[in-house]
């Protein structure tokens, strides 16, 4: 019932004070379908690539195809290249191992935790740096294993270079760069870099260059006790350092650097186990362990310096460069990607290992992937088979219908969906099926995937829309007060709901007599705030209750909207003044004080004006609606004129008054 079919007067009697904000024409987002939106590379990042490159600004395409060769060590922390030969580096075990023809084999045991580089004797051997023991060793093709020598005052060796028949070794701690004759096993201090670790070693014409940790700077090398640095970089490490026409690229990491790797300790957790490997770390600077973030850079060989471009995907381990660009790995994710000389970056591969360790490169790009947790060789060539990618579990926040998936992109894709009501999916969840005229045809549930396909080589994806609606959920009503301002004579309604499906909500307010069916509404269309101001004042005298009820039909279809409602504790609308009546007979002041609607509280008298005294009811308890009261008199009242002044108050707070006058 809307208020014109209140009386005349009651239509002004409830009259609100604060006006309502009414809904508009605009529809609320919760009547509209939902979407999950992949546009860009970083949102397909979160999902899995298999066999599949993404570019950060055009998508998801064909990768090249991979071959794993898995070796049996928890990472490959060096490599070097001798004709068909693949000498790996590995740890926690400093193991060295040879692949050729698809398969690893393990040719020597190091003493150490790790191998800290490799490099080509020349002799169908290596040379190897260990870290922790400052040694340099040669394995033979047959896993002949000899001390060549150990430097003195170093414990690390993190990289190795022959240049001119020298052997040069970059170390750690104390930054030095060793000359070394092999056939005499002598060493001397060949230059200083002023850092912590000498983490890379190139040659670079007719110079090295040294590219240092802690100190994040890149030293150039002409001769002995002749280093100059020529680069510094925000971040604390150089990881790698390639050389591409007239500029040195670097990888640069700006958190932890690949030098708490002298801190590792032999572990019996297998690879990809779900354990941390151990590391024991001394106390650093803040500056030194914050972050993990990873960069390339660009020394150009005129001196200028800028960044090319930040790795998506956290510390950057080793990069290539080719006519492509700079081919980075990664730390975290077990990603390869590749920035093009203009900076725009692509993620080349996604690696069931979470390390990129290595990379080999050919003439047209990556040739061997090397990794970590745990060690595996990947061979590049041909297309990728199978290419899919697969989204990250969707949580949609309740049970919900799934509907169109809009697929922008060329070539062949195969989209489809599962779903289910676990996080990871689980053999409860609905099998994938494929799409029906683009509508996915998984059944409702609270979790959902989709997976994309990739059945020709030339099939690309750049976006990836998933529409989606919730069933509807009733709204909420937590709280519901009625506040009288006594003052001001009005009624604060206030009170908090809410929709669990995020939408607006419309209210629709009502109020009745107590003990009456008949719900009277308070205005004419939904209400929009969650708090209104009533002016009782000509409402007739009573008990009332007031009806709250939030309702989602702004939202909703008609068939589907839900309501939800509270009703107030009975208030008080009382207008009227008791009425008092009362006598005085042998010194007792007597009478009855009544009201219609609530109860008398207190009655009190005021002799000639003088403060009020308290009246005793009937039976000791002012609590009903009429109440009887006595007062003994003054004896000093019992003598000449006087004015009583009688003033009976209800639960309202109204107070009716009656003048008396006794004695002559």
């Amino acid at each position: 019932m809307t208020a014109s079919k209140l009386s005349r007067r009651g239509q002004i009697s409830i009259a609100l004070l604060v006006l309502a904000a009414l809904f508009g024409a605009s529809v609320a987002m919760a009547a509209l379908p939902r979407d999950w939106h992949f546009a860009s590379g970083r949102d397909f990042a979160r999902g899995k690539l298999s066999g599949l490159a993404l570019h950060q600004e055009t998508g998801l395409t064909v990768a090249p195809g991979v071959k794993r060769t898995g070796v049996d060590a928890e990472l490959i922390h060096c490599w070097a290249r001798d004709g068909r030969k693949l000498w790996l580096g590995t740890g926690l075990s400093a193991k060295v191992f040879v692949v050729q023809g698809g398969k690893a084999k393990m040719v020597a045991k190091l003493p150490g935790v790790l191998v800290g580089s490799l490099v080509p004797d020349g002799k169908g051997g290596v040379f190897a740096g260990t870290v922790g023991r400052g040694k340099v060793m040669r394995v033979s093709a047959s896993g002949k294993v000899e001390e060549v020598v150990r430097l003195k005052g170093v414990r690390h060796i993190w990289s190795l270079l022959i240049k001119d028949g020298t052997l040069y070794a970059g170390t750690g701690r104390g930054g030095g760069v060793f000359a070394i004759d092999p056939a005499a096993k002598t060493a001397k201090l060949y230059a200083e870099t002023g850092a912590e670790h000498v983490m890379t070693l190139i040659a670079d014409g007719d110079a090295i260059i040294a590219g240092t940790s802690d100190a994040a700077t890149l030293v150039r090398i002409t001769g002995e006790k002749k280093a100059q640095a020529i680069a510094g970089f925000p971040g604390v490490e150089v990881r790698s350092v390639t050389r591409l026409g007239k500029a040195l690229y670097v990888a640069v990491n700006g958190g932890n650097t690949a030098a708490a790797l002298s801190r590792l300790r032999a572990t019996r957790r297998r690879p990809g186990g779900k354990g941390k490997i151990a590391v024991r770390r001394k106390k650093r600077k803040k500056r030194a362990i914050r972050g993990g973030k990873g960069a390339v850079w660009v020394r150009h060989d005129d001196g200028r310096i800028n960044r090319l471009f930040i790795s998506p995907n956290g510390m950057l381990t080793d990069i290539g460069a080719s006519g492509q660009g700079v081919v980075a790995g990664t730390i975290a994710g077990g990603r390869v990607v590749i920035g093009d000389l203009q900076g725009n970056v692509m993620s080349l591969f996604d690696l069931d290992e979470t390390q990129v360790l290595g990379i080999e490169m050919g003439a047209k790009g990556p040739k061997t992937l090397m990794t970590g947790k745990g060690a595996a060789v990947y061979s590049v060539g041909g297309a990728a088979k199978n290419p899919t990618y697969t989204t990250e579990v969707l949580r949609a926040g309740g049970v919900t219908r799934w509907g169109r998936i809009a697929a922008g992109g060329s070539g062949s894709l195969i989209v489809e969906t599962r779903s289910g009501y676990s996080n990871p999916p689980s053999d409860t969840w609905s099998p994938w099926q494929p799409l029906a005229n683009e509508r996915s045809q998984s059944p409702a549930a609270s979790y959902l995937q989709v997976r994309v396909r990739f059945a020709s080589p030339d099939a690309r994806l750049w976006e990836l829309r998933i529409f989606r609606r919730p069933f509807n959920r009733a709204p909420s009503i937590k709280r519901l007060t009625i506040k009288p301002n006594k003052k001001l004579r009005t009624l604060r309604v206030t009170w908090s709901a809410k929709d669990p499906d995020g939408g607006r909500l419309g209210y629709i307010l009502t109020y009745r007599k107590r003990g009456s069916t008949q719900w009277l509404m308070l205005h004419d269309r939904f209400y929009a705030k969650t708090s209104m101001t009533l002016s009782p004042r000509d409402m007739p005298d009573g008990w009332y209750e007031l009806r709250v009820e939030a309702t989602d039909a702004p939202n909703n279809t008609p068939s589907e909207a839900l309501r939800t409602a509270l009703i107030s504790k009975p208030f008080l609308v009382d207008q009227g003044r008791p009425d008092v009546s009362a006598q005085v007979r042998d010194g007792m002041l007597t009478g009855v004080a009544a009201d219609r609607v609530s109860n008398i509280v207190r009655v009190v008298v005021s002799f000639d004006g003088e403060p009020a005294v308290l009246a005793r009811c009937g039976d000791n308890i002012c609590d009903g609606r009429q109440e009887a009261f006595e007062l003994k008199l003054p004896p000093d009242l019992l003598k000449g004129r006087h004015t009583l002044l009688i003033q009976a108050t209800d639960e309202a707070g109204n107070t009716g008054v009656q003048r008396l006058v006794i004695g002559k």
